[in-house]
């Protein structure tokens, strides 16, 4: 062999084992504990930020991610306009409510959840009571927060029922007795936790004639929560 390639290739090999001998002292003598081995075996996952992305965060532009844009039209609020630290909160909250709705494994579970359902106050007593495993606890946690005492009676919208009128916080029975059966019901997910909108049709006498109004209520967990006319 040539005794100028012999050179050559010793040269290179040469230059190879003396870069390999840096990067190795270079990785050890920079923090070890920093690297990716001990990011693996913490749980922890890096996270590359442009620095476009940076600025819309610190000037609070970061808009939500698709996963949870449907979570904010659930709780009417627009996800494309800057939301404050609390809604983006409330937004998870229901993220991890509707999570742990889909994953009660049996009919009887669904069943009573859904008795309970218009006698929680918000998405946190929700979830609190979800994330309890056991049919006897569940049942523990009704008691300790006398679940059944908040049930609202009939007698306590009579007015409302007598002068036809409806309000927040009514059962879905109670808006049958004040306006009767809805013409249409549209379910929203799983039927058994009640998120639903009746629609409603009359026609009203005016001076043209009879002019037809549409009502609109909306439930959630089986409580109204609002309603429009058209």
């Amino acid at each position: 062999m040539d005794k100028a390639l012999i050179s050559f290739i010793f040269k290179i090999s040469l230059l190879t084992l003396i870069l390999s001998s840096c990067s190795s002292f270079i990785k050890t003598a920079a923090r070890p504990e920093l690297g990716d081995d001990f990011e693996k075996n913490n749980g922890f996952e890096r996270t590359y930020i442009r620095s476009t992305d940076l600025e819309k965060i610190q000037n609070g532009e970061a808009k939500l991610n698709a996963d949870l844009e449907k979570y904010a039209y659930e709780l009417g609020l627009d996800p494309k306009k800057n939301l404050t630290d609390s809604e983006i909160n409330e937004i998870k909250q229901r993220r991890k409510l509707r999570t742990l709705e889909r994953d009660l494994d049996s009919e009887k579970e669904r069943y009573n959840y859904s008795k309970v359902l218009p006698l929680f106050k918000n998405d946190s007593e929700k979830i609190e009571y979800l994330s309890i495993k056991s049919i006897e606890g569940k049942q523990a946690w009704i008691n300790r927060h006398k679940l059944w005492e908040r049930e609202r009676k009939v007698s306590d919208f009579q007015k409302l029922i007598e002068s036809q009128d409806i309000a927040v916080g009514m059962s879905q029975d109670i808006v049958r007795r004040s306006w009767g059966e809805p013409s249409a019901i549209d379910i929203s997910g799983n039927p058994v936790y009640k998120n639903e909108r009746w629609k409603y049709v009359r026609e009203l006498p005016t001076s043209n004639g009879y002019k037809r109004e549409r009502r609109y209520v909306y439930f959630e967990g089986g409580k109204v929560v609002g309603w429009e006319t058209e």
